[in-house]
């Protein structure tokens, strides 16, 4: 796709985008001099009539100083048809595939553009973790299978990352990898219950159900924020992309991620309120 090119105010000179362009109403120009108004106007029901010219034409404003600017949308000779035993309907269809392009773009469609771009990087990005390992828990109905699980895959992923402490004990190890307190005091709560169930002197109880359920979500999350946060920090991508309101990136990802990570997490309520929290600790202006 072409590139398209911003907006210099020819009053102020500053440089935009424009939130829209506004059309004017089409004119024509017949072969008898006369401007005829609209598209009915040199299309109808007994064929076309002799228009050479088209000009769509529409307006925007300079954000800075409102200076308003008009443009010619269409430029486009007409050649005459001759039209014997053709309904209207596909002299319109022949007529309407002449189009010469318009090289500015709205907001919306850089919007759009960029929202594409920091897309591909978060689902680039996202190809760094296995998340195969974590996902593949989901599946897991019994709770007790479930805790066995995640603490085997958590261990070797502490070995993984922390290469000089593989002979420390697992709290140990969950200390090092400097989780948020909340998230890192649950996992030592719950592996001081997983090592109990194990021995049979604890049986797991409904909330402790939920909290396993959470620690599984939380840091599946907190292995995805490594990864993408750098991407949708707010001032890095004002900086980066500085023609768009960062409130209006941020929904279009974080739109994007909720969809992402609901069919990650798709085995309960809790996983949606988890990655709601997310979403919204993520994203920071």
């Amino acid at each position: 796709m072409k590139k398209k090119e911003k907006l210099t105010c020819p009053l102020c000179n500053v440089k935009f985008i424009p939130r829209t362009f506004y059309p004017e109403e089409a004119t024509f120009s017949s072969s008898d001099g006369k401007l005829l108004s609209g598209f009915n106007g040199y299309i109808s029901s007994s064929g076309v009539k002799p228009s050479e010219v088209i000009l769509g034409s529409w307006i925007t404003y300079c954000p800075n100083c409102n200076y308003v600017m008009k443009f010619v949308k269409e430029i486009v000779k007409k050649e005459k048809i001759q039209a014997q035993n053709v309904v209207a309907k596909d002299i319109k269809e022949k007529y309407n595939n002449y189009y010469f392009g318009f090289p500015f773009e709205d907001y919306s469609q850089y919007l759009t553009g960029v929202a594409e771009k920091v897309k591909y990087d978060i689902v680039n990005s996202l190809k760094g973790i296995d998340l195969n390992i974590w996902e593949s828990m989901y599946e897991i109905e019994d709770t007790f299978k479930l805790l066995v699980r995640f603490y085997a895959n958590l261990e070797k992923y502490c070995d993984a990352q922390l290469p000089n402490n593989k002979d420390d004990e697992l709290p140990a190890k969950i200390t090092l990898l400097k989780l948020i307190p909340d998230l890192e005091k649950l996992l030592l709560e719950l592996n001081d219950i997983r090592k109990q169930t194990i021995q049979g002197n604890y049986e797991l109880s409904s909330n402790d159900k939920e909290r396993v359920n959470t620690a599984v979500v939380n840091f599946t999350l907190n292995l995805i924020e490594k990864h993408i946060k750098p991407l949708v920090e707010g001032k890095k991508l004002q900086t980066k992309y500085n023609y768009v309101d960062i409130k209006d990136l941020n929904a279009e990802i974080k739109l994007f991620l909720n969809g992402y990570l609901n069919g990650l997490f798709n085995h309960g309520k809790s996983a949606h309120k988890e990655v709601r929290s997310f979403l919204e600790n993520l994203l920071i202006n």
